[in-house]
């Protein structure tokens, strides 16, 4: 009986301490302020400079992706799980 209520004061001590310490959880990699590389800096200028051509090139880049993602199989692999 004792045991019992050890266990269950132990298992709230646990979810308090779990709900508690959420709040105090950051990002594992926080976003940077700035470009980090030349490629971002890059992108970032030709789309200042050129934001049609910018916006024409994203739109084909979604819609190639959307149409390799529409001839994926969906369900299970045919030779297995894990294959």
């Amino acid at each position: 009986m004792a045991s019992s209520r050890r266990r269950t004061a132990l298992a709230m001590l646990v979810v308090v301490i779990m709900v508690a310490g959420t709040g105090l959880a950051e990002a594992a990699r926080p976003e940077p302020a700035e470009p980090s590389s030349r490629w971002e800096v890059e992108a970032t200028v030709n789309l200042a400079v050129y934001p049609p051509a910018a916006a024409a090139a994203v739109d084909k880049a979604r819609k190639t992706v959307a149409m390799l993602m529409a001839r994926l199989p969906a369900g299970p692999s045919r030779k297995g799980p894990g294959h």
